[in-house]
Formats: structure tokens, sequence, C-alpha cells
């Protein structure tokens, strides 16, 4: 009669157990984004597809059999979502624990009086003023800031790794120069822009867009961080205060709104201003911040780029789709890797999204109406049309992308003659400011 009890005992008690397991299953499953049905403890077709779904993304297969492997693989791979402060490692120069010489860098010199010239024109620049007489939502011309930048990082960076103290000390004053004059904090901020009418309003390429003036302003900013990292030992206590002050300052317009701010759409310029809130936090030595960012933003690359690698807005711009694509995956790219060298671990969700997304991007090289099969549903207002506005190549501005993807994904850019041309003349900028770094210099 004992043992019949005790077989009743352990036959009962296992049933909530199993119930258990299912259950916590299926919120990991839900917190990871897989459709795994209701949280009842149920087990469904919908909760099998979802471990099939995320076995396939880790490059396994799914064996049928729930059990505690299967929870803690799921808690591993959440963990990867979830960063913590004490992952964090500032490697101190941003994308490096130390700048190297470097050819890629070109040979930008501060020893050259046209490159003191050139950033000293960013000093108190009216970058409003530009933006509204010259573009537009389909073409924004921002040469007369992004050109200055790219000279202080390339001038800079040579001046380090060179130990050539005239320059070190003509970028130190530059930086500080830049900082005195609230350079580009006139520029629309982002409480602002979300005032102002959207890009192509009425469906007009030629309507005024106001986020491009914001964006472009943050985009410089947030190259002037990476400067400011590497010269920050050099600064007298003076300067320190003065860029310090400074970048305080454009911080709370230009990128604290964005701090966690949602973006359904679009993988764009500096990770949505995720990679400058990493430089920031670098800057300020605060690791919680860049944990912060880190998990909010694999979330949102998450959210973005689709299971097949199409990346939701930028692969569905039209005529000009393939350039868009390959724009967002480079950054994405640059993104992942300062995540995985500040030390995080990308989770294989995203790697694995990452990797399709490379697929894809090789895709649009070799078989251009196949890419451009893939539908997109929902509203899609800045889709560009006509021969006339026609891009058909990798973005020449992703000057390191067949460094990244391997590094990445392990998967290398197919030859496409047009982006190797024009990639030709913007490797002499020595930064690829749409990340703050060139992967060609890792």
């Amino acid at each position: 009669m004992r043992i019949i009890f005790a077989l009743l005992f352990l036959l009962i008690g296992m049933e909530p157990l199993a119930a258990n397991e299912i259950r916590t299953t299926q919120k990991l499953l839900t917190d990871l984004g897989y459709q795994a049905g209701p949280i009842d403890g149920q087990y469904g077709q919908k909760t099998e597809n979802a471990l099939v779904q995320f076995y396939n993304s880790q490059g396994l297969g799914f064996d049928g059999k729930l059990g505690s492997n299967e929870i803690l693989d799921l808690k591993l791979e959440l963990a990867r979502f979830n960063v913590t402060a004490n992952e964090i490692n500032f490697p101190g120069s941003f994308y490096t624990s130390e700048l190297k010489p470097c050819t890629a860098m070109g040979y930008g010199s501060f020893n050259l009086q046209n490159n003191i010239a050139s950033v000293s024109s960013l000093i108190g620049y009216d970058w409003h003023a530009d933006h509204q007489k010259n573009s537009n939502s389909q073409t924004v011309i921002h040469d007369k800031i992004t050109v200055p930048i790219k000279k202080l990082l390339q001038s800079t960076h040579n001046a380090i790794t060179s130990d050539d103290q005239f320059s070190i000390n003509v970028a130190a004053d530059l930086l500080t120069r830049i900082a005195e004059a609230d350079s580009l904090y006139d520029s629309i901020g982002f409480h602002d822009v979300m005032k102002k009418p959207r890009c192509y309003a009425n469906g007009d390429p030629k309507s005024p867009c106001w986020y491009h003036e914001y964006e472009f302003a943050r985009g410089v900013f947030s190259n002037y961080m990476v400067a400011a990292l590497w010269l920050k030992n050099t600064l007298s206590d003076k300067q320190f205060m003065d860029v310090d002050r400074y970048i305080d300052k454009m911080y709370a317009k230009f990128l604290r709104p964005v701090e966690r701010q949602i973006q359904e759409q679009g993988f764009y310029q500096m990770a949505n201003g995720g990679l400058s809130i990493l430089i920031y936090a670098s800057w300020k030595n605060d690791k919680l911040l860049a944990a912060e960012e880190i998990k909010f933003r694999f979330k949102e690359m998450d959210r973005i780029i689709y299971e097949d690698g199409y990346i939701n807005n930028n692969s569905f711009r039209g005529v000009r789709s393939q350039w868009y694509h390959s724009y967002g995956l480079n950054i994405a790219l640059g993104y992942a890797y300062i995540a995985e060298l500040w030390g995080t671990e990308l989770p294989y969700r995203l790697k694995n999204k990452l990797f399709n997304a490379s697929k894809v991007a090789n895709l649009a090289i070799t078989d251009w109406e196949n890419f451009k099969k893939r539908e997109f549903i929902g509203p899609n207002r800045n889709k560009i049309k006509g021969k006339d506005s026609a891009i058909r190549h990798t973005h020449q501005l992703a000057i390191a992308i067949d460094v990244l993807m391997p590094l990445i994904t392990g998967v290398e850019l197919e030859n496409d003659p047009e982006y190797l041309k024009k990639r030709r003349y913007h490797m002499k900028d020595g930064i690829d400011d749409l990340i703050g770094f060139n992967p060609n210099c890792i």
C-alpha cells in the first residue's frame, strides 16, 4: 500500500512540475521575441515551433524533448540580451585599447595647413542655415560639417600614433576651440524635431527634412567625442573642463532624449544614436549607461532586422534599397563589434540575423531582381522611386563592410565593382563616420 501511495504521489507531483517547466519555457521564448502562444503551461504546436526557431537561430536542431537543458539554453540566450554593468570593460579609445599606426587612416596631418583650416571651419559653423538652404528629404549636402570632423579624427589619430607632439597640441587646441564656440549647438534638437513635419511630407522628396539636420549634427558631435576620448589624457585641466562642459551640453540636447527611445523602423547613422551613447558612456566612465544602451539596442536590432536578414525600412527604400540595406548592415555590424569588444556576448538570435542580412547584401549584388522580390508590409513613407534617383551598389561610405562582415558573421562580401570604384574615393577619409572608427585599423 505504501509503494502504491508513493507512486501516486510521484505521478501527481510530476504534473505541476512539467506544467511549470512549460510555462517557464513559454515565458523565456516570449521574452526572446518568439511566438510561443499563451503562457499557460500547455505544450502545443506554437511552443514547439518557437523552440524549433530558437535552435535554428543557433545553428542547431531541436530534438523535440523539453527539459532542463533547453530551459538553461533559453536562459543563457536571454542573459545575452540582458547586459549588466559588470560585463562592461571600456577599452579607452572606443574601438581599441591602444591606437596603432594604420595606413587605412590615410596621411592626414596637422603639419599641413589646409587640414588645420578644414577643421577650423567647423568652429561655430551655422549648420542650421546651411541645411535649410541646400538640403531636402532625399538629398543632404553635409560636406561642410562631415569633412572637417573626418579631418580631425584622421589627423588626431596619426598624430598620436606617430607621437607628433606638435600635431597633438594642435588637435587639442582645435578640439577646445570647437567646444568653446558651442559649435553645432544651434542645430535643431530632438525635442524640436518631434514638433516638425516628418521627412517626405505629403510624399514629396524635395520637402524639408528637419530630422536630417538633427541627425547630422548628432553624428558629427558623436565623432567629436571619439577625438576627445583619444586626446583625453593630453588635455590640460582648462581644456578638459571646456571639452567636458561642451560634451555634457551637447549630449543633453542631442542624445539624452534618445536614450532607450523606441524606434520601430530603420537602422541608421551611429546605430540610431546608440553608438553615440556608448561613446559618451566611455567618456564619463559610466558602465551602467553603457550596459543599458547595449541591452536596449540589442533588442531594437532584433526587432528591426527580420529573421531572413532584411532590415525594416532600410531594405525597402525602392530604387535605393541595396544602398540603404548595406548602410544599415554596416552600422549594425559596427555596433556588434563594439559591444563584443566591450565585454558583452552577441545573442545567437541576433548573430544569425546579421548572418542572414550579410547574405541579403550579397544577394542584392548578385541577383537584384530576386533581392527585390521580398515584399514589405506596412507604411513605407520614404520609398524612393524613379530611374534618376536609383543607386544600385553597396553604400560607398561603408568603407570597411568587407572587413566587418566576415569578422562578425563569417560571410565574405561579393564583388561589387561600382561600390569598389566609389569606395576608393572615400577611403581617403580614413574614418567611417557612420560608426566612429575604421574597421581596417582594428
